[in-house]
């Protein structure tokens, strides 16, 4: 078993508590943040994303968590919409998604990633260690896959439509 401290510092340097600020907002917690500064910048990097006793960080398991509500075990979700949906509702950047929550799951063999033709999905599964089976065949029809079904994307190009037809008319 590891040995912990707390590290106590006062900050009054602006341009250091400005990127302090920053980097609470990125990683949720301003211990995040300072834990992963210590790693990146005392540890060789890797360890950067766990938590000091190995385990799978807070953030990641609260994303794995939603991951689980929106695909359920062994369903699957776009990366881009994943990062969207858990930067929301983690509320971190769409950019530390990948470090703070896909990069730790994966570690841990909790998820994975599958590169098809045209998107790369996240395969969610189990915390638990059951096995994660992937399609053998790239853009075979997910068993659940969660997006937005197009519905959105349609909608722009009705719009488009109409505004070009207005456009025609005139």
């Amino acid at each position: 078993m590891s040995d912990s401290r707390v590290a106590k510092a006062t900050i009054r340097d602006d341009a250091r508590l400005k990127a302090l600020a920053e980097a609470e907002e990125e990683h949720g917690s301003l211990a995040d943040a300072i834990r992963f500064a210590v790693s990146e910048a005392y540890v060789n990097g890797d360890d950067a994303s766990e938590s000091a006793d190995g385990e799978i960080p807070l953030k990641a398991r609260e994303g794995h968590r939603k991951l689980v509500e929106w695909t359920g075990i062994g369903g699957r979700i776009e990366l881009e919409t994943a990062e969207s949906v858990l930067a929301n509702h983690l509320n971190i950047q769409t950019g530390a998604i990948r470090r703070m929550v896909v990069k730790p799951l994966k570690a841990a063999d909790v998820i994975r990633l599958h590169q098809g033709i045209h998107d790369v999905w996240i395969i969610v599964g189990a915390l638990d260690g059951e096995p994660i089976s992937v399609d053998t065949e790239p853009d075979a029809p997910a068993r659940k896959a969660a997006t937005d079904g197009g519905e959105a994307r349609e909608r722009l190009d009705e719009l488009a439509a109409a505004g070009t037809e207005v456009t025609r008319n005139e």
